[in-house]
């Protein structure tokens, strides 16, 4: 495994690009069953010290991004809405500061929050700390299947965060909602859009439950212990979902995503386009593109406690868990199929420009096949997933991962 240099020295940044800010927060008041991020239940919460950990990484690595003009700062977990706002504060001006960035009203500053979580009192003040947009995790609005997936609250409560949330003037709500959950039927996966779409949110994620090994969802899977929908009722759900999110006047532009007009999150997008994000929190991981097309990822400690450690010690920041070099190829290969999660697809030109190729020369054979299976569009400006494509995202990935050694002759599309 490559070394991460300790110097900026290894290679120009591509300050070009923009840049993200995503904090791990690891702390969550239940684990739920089906989740294998890195989380812990404690009773007690160290929001201090957790803070200065991550302040001082914050100014550990900001050499490292220097330039890059920051677009957004996401607060993920875990459950970063248990955290107390006087220390959401802090990090949203260390992050400033660090990256001189706009005032804080001109950024996109996320936060994850859970209903039965999150007051009035807690929304207020996560506002006053520069917070702008909300990420909600409803789940379910069946109160049945929410025991089911283990999550500690009820439907209404998810009602309540969200008139809580713009009350304070949060004015940018993202909710989540999962499909594919035991013992779900179509009926019920209605009701819960049709009851989030009253709410009138201004973005929706709307995923299917995966099963994870390490979890004891995944555990209960693998003794059939768990009834799932068969894959043609997810599939189903998906589509239902779709339908009724664009009557509504969402647009899908990612495999999970969907938002009203100007309501894109600019943080989540940053990955899609392989732009510059440092992570900074246990487990969080970072991504420093190079302008030569090449790139390093590195990712921090998983366990909370070595991060503290690391972060109280003479280094001053942890050192990454992993780290690697990635060549300007192999971010290639990772645009093609991250560009064809979205609604936008790859910019022939612009792809060309960063990467030196074609994102079709090498992959003719495997992008007709998918022309023909209605899953890809092919233009000479680009190349984009049609709706049922989005169905298929993981076979396009795979059958356009990467380019042919010896690039066949090229046809026509």
């Amino acid at each position: 495994m490559p070394r991460l240099p300790d110097t900026v020295d290894s290679g120009e940044l591509d300050a070009g690009q923009p840049l993200g800010v995503y904090v791990h927060f690891p702390f969550c008041s239940v684990h739920c069953p089906y989740c294998d991020f890195a989380v812990e239940v404690r009773d007690e919460i160290p929001h201090d010290r957790y803070a200065d950990a991550v302040i001082t990484e914050i100014a550990a690595r900001r050499a490292w991004f220097a330039g890059a003009p920051m677009v957004s700062i996401y607060f993920g977990g875990g459950t970063p809405g248990l955290w107390r706002p006087s220390c959401v504060a802090r990090i949203v001006e260390s992050a400033r500061e660090a990256f001189g960035a706009p005032p804080a009203s001109a950024l996109e500053i996320t936060i994850e929050a859970n209903p039965g979580e999150l007051d009035a009192a807690q929304s207020a003040a996560l506002r006053a700390a520069g917070v702008n947009r909300l990420s909600l995790g409803v789940q379910s609005f069946d109160d049945r299947l929410l025991g089911i997936i283990g999550r500690n609250h009820r439907s209404d409560a998810a009602i309540a965060a969200v008139q809580a949330a713009r009350a304070a003037g949060i004015d940018n709500i993202s909710c989540d909602l999962m499909f594919g959950l035991p013992e779900q039927d179509m009926d019920a996966w209605r009701r819960s859009v049709d009851t989030l779409l009253a709410l009138r949110p201004d973005h929706v994620s709307a995923y299917a439950l995966t099963i994870e090994r390490g979890t004891p969802f995944g555990a209960l899977d693998r003794a059939r212990r768990l009834p799932r929908p068969d894959d043609d009722l997810v599939a189903a759900m998906a589509e239902w979902g779709r339908d009724a999110l664009a009557a509504a006047g969402f647009a899908q532009y990612e495999v999970s995503s969907y938002a009203r007009p100007g309501r894109r999150a600019v943080h989540n997008s940053l990955y899609w386009r392989l732009a510059a994000f440092l992570g900074v929190g246990a487990s969080a991981s970072s991504f420093r593109p190079l302008l030569d097309g090449s790139g390093f990822r590195f990712a921090n400690p998983r366990a909370t406690n070595s991060y503290l450690r690391a972060a109280a010690s003479d280094r001053g920041s942890p050192a990454p868990a992993h780290a690697e070099k990635r060549t300007a190829r192999d971010l290639e290969s990772e645009a093609v199929w991250l560009g064809l999660r979205t609604s936008d697809g790859i910019d022939r030109l612009r792809h060309r420009q960063r990467y030196g190729l074609d994102p079709i020369d090498g992959r003719e054979a495997a992008a007709a096949h998918c022309v023909r299976a209605g899953w890809l569009v092919v233009s000479d400006a680009g190349l984009t997933v049609t709706p049922s494509g989005f169905l298929f995202a993981d076979e396009v990935a795979r059958r356009l991962w990467d380019r042919s050694p010896l690039p066949p002759r090229p046809l026509r599309l």
